[in-house]
């Protein structure tokens, strides 16, 4: 659950908190600033797969546009 804090601290630039909840989260247009972002995603991806496979609830959501993003279906 530590690690899941970390990954939403906004000092990271990863991910930002959206306008109408600040439990849900969207991938960061600055995390450019930090240049292992892309590093970083992937092994947040691999500690989110982790956490679903072992049925971890972690303490924030993603948008609509973000979990239709990671099934391939269109967003619009």
């Amino acid at each position: 659950s530590v690690l899941a804090q970390q990954i939403f601290d906004p000092n990271f630039a990863l991910f930002e908190p959206c306008a109408a909840d600040k439990q849900t989260y969207q991938p960061n247009k600055a995390s450019g600033v930090n240049d292992d972002h892309l590093a970083y995603f992937k092994f947040i991806g691999r500690i989110i797969g982790k956490a679903v496979y072992d049925g971890r609830l972690l303490d924030a959501y993603f948008n609509r546009a973000f979990y239709k993003q990671i099934l391939g279906r269109t967003v619009d």
